[in-house]
């Protein structure tokens, strides 16, 4: 389940068969269900862990089974990607570390602020590290990691896109988490086009789908 075991803690992983559940605590306590893991796993772990649930669903049957049974909040899907490259000679003297005090524009700027917050992304900046590019001394476009160690937050301002930043950003990153011996991947809603031409241009390869759900612990139905 990729290294979030180095940076978070685990107060429970259950194995079954060949699927595994990581319960993690980050922004949130959350269950990480690999992509071996059968509904029927998934079942039994509901019924001995009743209540709602904050799920990463690894594998694309498992988590279409999930929502045709269990009601949920909301759901979001994205597509892994992983790095068959490691840009391990890149090197590039306008890419700087983001710091602290960058990081209320990293967070006004994302469009996933429901799901992130100034201490999450503080603890991110300690784990993972970030870079920037800025422009008369402010960051313009900046690149962090996310709580499962993928390459994410990626942003350029409006007006300075078109200029490569992006491209340069994913390669530091790339290179930052290859040296840290975990697995390199990245991950990218199906409808982000550019950001998909982006870092298959570098490439990363599309594996496999994840979804991220909220779970109120209720059966849509009782057929399955």
């Amino acid at each position: 389940m990729i290294c979030m075991h180095r940076e978070y803690p685990l107060p429970e992983v259950v194995y079954d068969g060949q699927g595994v559940m990581l319960r993690y605590i980050s922004d949130d306590a959350w269950c990480h269900f690999s992509s071996d893991s059968e509904p029927e796993f998934f079942q039994r772990f509901m019924r001995t862990h009743p209540g709602p649930l904050l799920a990463v669903i690894a594998g694309q049957p498992l988590s279409e089974w999930i929502l045709r049974r269990y009601r949920v909040k909301w759901f979001m899907y994205c597509n892994r990607l992983f790095a068959s490259r490691t840009f391990s000679d890149f090197s590039d003297p306008e890419i700087e570390p983001l710091f602290p005090e960058h990081l209320p524009l990293v967070f006004q700027f994302s469009k996933y602020q429901q799901f992130l917050n100034l201490p999450y992304l503080t603890t991110r900046l300690a784990f993972g590290g970030g870079f920037c590019i800025r422009v008369n001394g402010t960051p313009v476009a900046w690149i962090m990691s996310h709580d499962d160690g993928s390459v994410g937050m990626l942003h350029v301002l409006d007006e300075y896109r078109g200029r490569g930043f992006a491209r340069r950003l994913v390669k530091a990153m790339t290179q930052k988490v290859a040296l840290s011996t975990c697995p390199v991947f990245a991950h990218v809603e199906p409808s982000n086009y550019p950001s998909l031409c982006l870092f298959k241009s570098l490439g990363y390869e599309e594996r496999s789908r994840i979804m991220w759900t909220e779970l109120t612990g209720e059966l849509l139905n009782s057929s399955g």
